[in-house]
């Protein structure tokens, strides 16, 4: 009787070993995983993200990014983020939203993008006991990612356009073209250089040829937007020469320049130029009546601009 026990014990046993052996247990079974596929996270997509609480524009990144992005409701709770829109890449968009904040985003191996508070600076650690181990670092270093339009973009910008001149009173001009070059100071504010091809301008009773160049302070209204308006003010110098029909015109005058205009964002490099810019130029005319001819030409230009 107790070898007949022991034999179906044996035989149970037996049996489930080869059970575990042909068929994993469900816990071990849902351990395994297949590898998502890839995708780039560099190539441009199309973003258009009104200004709007910053848990709700997250949302709307993830949505239009087909990401996922993992942050601390609460560290976003009493934050509003920028109007975003352009072709840009997942994380240019993402760190436009977090611009004005001191929150930094990573990336990790899985593709997940985190949000996250930026690192205190520590403080230099005690020198150990000479019994002692140097202690371990209270924190990996993060590197710093830049998070403005300047640091991101670059903060040159370099652009050619055609301008129409229209002179004031009985004075007639035409079509020049203008290069300018911009070197952002700060993401709002920049310092423009521009220059146009000489022109011929006609008068009563002469003619003259009219080169411009200008130095001013530029201020952008919305740099982490895609349609940016701005306004600049300076000082232009006109090279007057090849003067016809008048005594002693050649001559350079300086004097106040004023503009306006927008700058329309096409990539994260390119840009499309519209602007409006006035000058006052008044040069003299050395003769028996030492009159002054007014000129003070209003300059429409279009143009394209590459930021770098």
């Amino acid at each position: 009787m107790a070898q007949a026990g022991c034999e179906r014990a044996a035989l149970a046993a037996a049996v489930a070993w080869l059970g575990s052996a042909c068929c994993p247990s469900p816990a071990h079974a849902q351990g395994s995983s297949v590898a998502a596929p890839t995708r780039r996270d560099d190539a441009p997509l199309p973003f258009d993200i009104p200004a709007q609480p910053m848990a709700a524009a997250l949302n709307a990144w993830a949505v239009q990014a087909n990401t996922q992005v993992f942050v601390d409701p609460g560290r976003v709770a009493h934050l509003t983020a920028p109007a975003i829109k352009g072709s840009l890449t997942p994380r240019q968009a993402l760190r436009a939203l977090l611009a004005r904040s001191n929150l930094q985003v990573s990336q990790g191996a899985n593709g997940v993008f985190v949000i996250k508070p930026r690192p205190l600076v520590a403080a230099a650690p005690q020198a150990p006991a000479p019994d002692e181990p140097p202690p371990a670092p209270a924190f990996a270093a993060v590197p710093h990612e830049p998070v403005t339009a300047r640091a991101s973009e670059g903060p040159w910008l370099l652009g050619a356009s055609v301008e129409y001149s229209s002179d004031a009173g009985h004075a007639r001009s035409g079509a020049a073209v203008a290069a300018d070059g911009e070197y952002f100071i700060t993401d709002h504010v920049a310092a423009a250089f521009y220059v146009t091809l000489p022109r011929t301008h006609s008068f009563a009773g002469g003619s003259a040829r009219l080169q411009s160049s200008a130095l001013s302070l530029k201020y952008y209204f919305t740099p982490e937007s895609s349609w940016d308006p701005y306004l600049g003010a300076g000082v232009n110098v006109t090279a007057i020469y090849d003067a016809s029909g008048v005594t002693g015109l050649d001559r350079v005058t300086a004097g106040p320049t004023a503009g306006a205009g927008f700058d329309v964002r096409l990539n994260p490099r390119w840009l499309l130029n519209a602007a409006i810019r006035w000058a006052y130029v008044r040069p003299e005319v050395n003769s028996a009546q030492q009159r002054e001819i007014r000129i003070d030409p209003v300059q429409f230009g279009v143009g394209l601009a590459y930021r770098f």
